[in-house]
């Protein structure tokens, strides 16, 4: 379905780069949920049903969009009636980049922002869109959370940065979002991009979320529009993850003045800490039973290892460490 521009009422804007790191089933459940999703829209009160658009952001340089379509093909083989979709290409741009892009090409008065690697639950996109009835929000978020599936998930559900899943339904300010599961006013997300920190794999929306809570912008969360991510996919993974979050937190603290190493030891035990306490105290609300606390708690320890392996390359060897810590490819 083709429409105009004025008759799109939301651009959601997925990145190509993440399903190279999780595993491509995600991606797909991801699809086709949002498909049933956009179908599944009220009318307006004329009766209309409203429309969207779905811009497919991949880089061409490492794959093509014939690539990209035939994959969308296989796993939505009939796409959303009330959506649109495009494929844009966007040669050597990287996550962030590819979501600037994205709002820029945007036909809708919101922009969505959503990962391949993310799995929306029932009910995620009516919560974020209606959030925008209230005048002061001009940006929501949602609620992202690990998906706790076996021993080693559900050790990093809580021990990482993501929180818990959320059981409440609520809009409420916040100061802080993840690039994953978040929707602008389009006129807002064109006068604030995301910046990618020099050097970083991610950070650019710790940076955004500071600047839109400085201008007051209109920051809440929608605790009800809850999405999955992945745990890391392998040990690999897992180490790479660990060291890229410790040189990314040091080259955001330089930023604040917060990055001498007394300031990393100290995140670092204070990151262990909470990981340890949360497992600990809170292990049931993840299915985690009490034989497997001694390993979730030896996955975090080593997890924070690798953490504060990633904060002192970047320390000693800088170029090495940007050139090899990192979450691409």
């Amino acid at each position: 379905m083709v429409c105009a521009a004025s008759d799109v009422l939301a651009t959601i804007v997925i990145e190509w780069e993440n399903i190279q790191l999780a595993e491509a089933d995600r991606c797909s459940t991801m699809l086709a949920e949002l498909m049933r999703q956009i179908d599944a829209f009220p009318a307006d009160a004329a009766g209309r049903p409203a429309h969207f658009e779905v811009l497919l952001m991949f880089d061409e340089q490492k794959m093509t969009e014939e690539h990209v379509r035939e994959f969308c093909r296989q796993c939505i083989p009939h796409a959303a009636r009330q959506a649109t979709l495009r494929y844009v290409a966007s040669p050597g741009l990287g996550y962030y980049e590819q979501k600037n892009l994205g709002a820029r090409k945007a036909q809708g008065s919101i922009v969505v922002f959503l990962d391949s690697d993310v799995i929306p639950e029932a009910g995620w996109l009516s919560k974020l869109l209606t959030s925008f009835d209230d005048p002061a929000v001009n940006v929501v978020c949602g609620n992202c959370f690990l998906a706790a599936e076996d021993v080693v998930s559900k050790s990093l559900a809580l021990a990482w940065f993501f929180p818990l899943r959320e059981t409440s339904e609520s809009l409420l300010p916040r100061d802080s979002f993840f690039a994953n599961n978040v929707a602008f006013r389009r006129d807002v997300a064109l006068a604030n991009p995301f910046v990618p920190l020099e050097g970083t794999s991610r950070g650019a929306c710790r940076m955004l979320a500071r600047r839109l809570t400085a201008d007051r912008v209109g920051l809440f969360i929608n605790t009800g529009a809850r999405v999955s991510h992945p745990a890391p996919n392998g040990f690999r993974h897992l180490v790479a993850r660990g060291a890229t979050q410790g040189r990314d937190n040091l080259l955001f603290n330089r930023l604040l003045d917060r990055g001498s190493l007394a300031s990393s030891l100290a995140r670092a035990f204070r990151l262990q800490t909470r990981a340890w306490r949360r497992i600990l105290l809170e292990h049931r609300k993840v299915g985690l039973g009490v034989l497997g606390i001694p390993a979730a708690l030896a996955i975090a320890s080593f997890y924070y290892v690798c953490y504060f392996a990633g904060d002192m390359l970047t320390r000693v060897a800088p170029v090495w460490a940007e050139q090899h810590v990192t979450l691409e490819g």
